[in-house]
Order: C-alpha cells, then structure tokens, then sequence
C-alpha cells in the first residue's frame, strides 16, 4: 500500500485506472489500512539503492530544489549507489554546451555514477550518442548491476525488435532477482502523452513474462504508479525539474495505485526480502511509497 505526503499543492489520484474514474482532484482518499501499509523491518540493511530522476534538465529551480532533496536523501541515511534517469536530460534539445549545467554541477554532491536513458529532447538534433560518452556509458541498450539488483536501459525513441531481442536474453540469462527497466516513453500512463503503443506491443509482453521487479519511465510529467495483473510494477517518474502536466482518469491501463502532480524523485532500496519504493517531492515529504518482495527462485521456501 501507499503512503501519502499530504499537501495542498499535491493533485493526488489512487484510482484503479482501467477505464474508471477516479476521485476529482484534490480529494484525500482514505489512510491505508494496517495490513497492507507498512515498511522493510527496521533491521533489514539495504544491500543497494539508487535515486531516478526523469524530464529535468532545464537549469531552473525546480531542478535545483529537486537535486537538494535527493541530497537530504542521502544525509538522512538512505542508501545512494548510482543516480538514474528515464530521459530528458537536457532540455531543450541535449545541446553538449549546457551537460555541466544541466546534467552534471546539480547533481555532483551525490558524487555517484549517473546511468541515464534518452529521451526525445535528448535526441531530437542527434547528441544522444555524445549525452552518453560525455558520461562514460555505452550506446543503449546496455545493463549494470547492483548488488542483489540488475538495471537495465532501454533505447524507447526506436522500439524496434533488436532491442526486444537483446531484452529477452537479458531477462532469460541468469542474473540477480532483482531486475528494474528504464526507458523514457512510458509503457503506461493517464498523461499528455499516455501510453506507448509500440512499447505495448513489443516490450511489455516481455516484462510480463518475466515478472520483472519495477519499470521505470518518464515523458509524462508527473508520478504514477501502476500495478499489472503478473504482480509488475510500472512507474512514470517524470517531475525532476521541467514543468509538471496534469494526471486524468478513466484510460485503459493496469490497475493504477498512485498518482500525483508534483516535482519529485523516486528512491529504490533492495533488502535482502524487498525492495522499497520511495517518491519524494522536492520539499522532501514522501508522495508515495511500495514495499516488493524480492522474487524468489521457485521452489524455493520464503527465507
């Protein structure tokens, strides 16, 4: 279940998004219940974690205000491994004379690897390839690994079947049981720009099949967070910085059980039984958050 930072200025809808409407705008829905709310016992030590980011390379203020939370983050105790994006880098058009502004000084007090995917501003006049190498990273797709986690990077401005070919090797080869995806145009969202038939077609299938942990994305300027029938979780992380879009109801999505309107990170904390799911705004109240198991071979008794 979810816990929710109250806030005037929060646009939160917890609706099921599959074709019903849910509450208007600034309702509270009700408090989670104790079954279901809850957090990783105190005594379970993250093995990795790292803090994504989507949609914020603008040099503004938003931006800077979004980079000091993650910042507090991390001085809180919270573990920070690597620093992920879901595209849209740079804005407005992933220029190389504005990376140290906008992709690299707000961030170098975390002083971790930053691991990004592309998005369409990032490409759009073809710097994409230079927005990887000016951080020492391979063309996409491409992968790295966490302890007890595996991230993986995907290329969503071309869907095309070499990327789901290289997808379905990845999820088919052994590798820890934690796998989380990243690319920018979400495989689902209630936004301006909704959801992404060709990622539909071609990649959520392969997600589904191989229950895959988390999918994170970005494009759509907001948070929302989406829970498939096979137990996968989809988020749209998208408010690191540019400006915000509004939420809506009533699209055919999965099960939707977060949304919000709000400048925003998202934190990813894997234990040695879950994987703790943190949206954060950038006053640094908690928007929302999930608690997964960490999946288990089968067979296998719960440890």
């Amino acid at each position: 279940m979810t816990v929710l930072g109250a806030a005037a200025a929060l646009l939160l809808l917890a609706t099921a998004c599959g074709g019903r409407p849910g509450p208007a705008a600034g309702t509270t829905p009700p408090p989670p219940t104790a079954a279901a709310s809850g957090t990783p016992p105190r005594t379970e030590k993250a093995r990795a974690g790292f803090v994504v980011i989507g949609d914020f390379g603008t040099g503004g203020a938003a931006q800077r205000a979004v980079a000091r939370a993650m910042r507090t983050w991390e001085r809180s105790g919270h573990r920070v491994d690597a620093l992920v994006t879901t595209g849209d880098n740079v804005y407005p058009d992933g220029s190389p004379r504005l990376f140290a502004s906008r992709l690299d000084e707000p961030y170098r007090p975390l002083r971790r690897p930053t691991w990004i995917t592309l998005g369409n501003h990032d490409v759009q006049n073809g710097h994409g390839q230079a927005e990887l190498r000016h951080l020492g990273l391979p063309d996409l797709p491409y992968a790295k690994q966490l302890p007890g986690a595996q991230i993986l990077f995907l290329d969503a401005d071309h869907v095309d079947a070499a990327q789901t070919r290289w997808l379905e090797r990845r999820l088919s080869a052994a590798g820890p049981p934690v796998r989380v995806v990243v690319f920018h145009q979400p495989a689902w969202s209630c936004s301006r720009h909704g959801s992404t038939p060709a990622v539909d077609a071609r990649w959520v299938p392969v997600l589904e099949r191989h229950r895959v942990t988390l999918v994170l994305n970005g494009h759509d300027h907001n948070y929302q967070r989406f829970t498939s029938a096979h137990g996968v979780t989809y988020i749209v992380t998208g408010g690191g910085g540019a400006s915000l879009y509004p939420v809506a109801s009533g699209c055919r999505t999965p099960p939707r059980a977060a949304a919000a309107s709000h400048h925003h990170f998202t934190a990813v904390e894997v234990t040695a039984a879950h994987v703790t799911v943190t949206a954060v705004r950038d006053d640094g109240a908690v928007l929302d958050r999930v608690v997964l198991p960490v999946p288990r071979p089968s067979g296998l008794p719960p440890q």
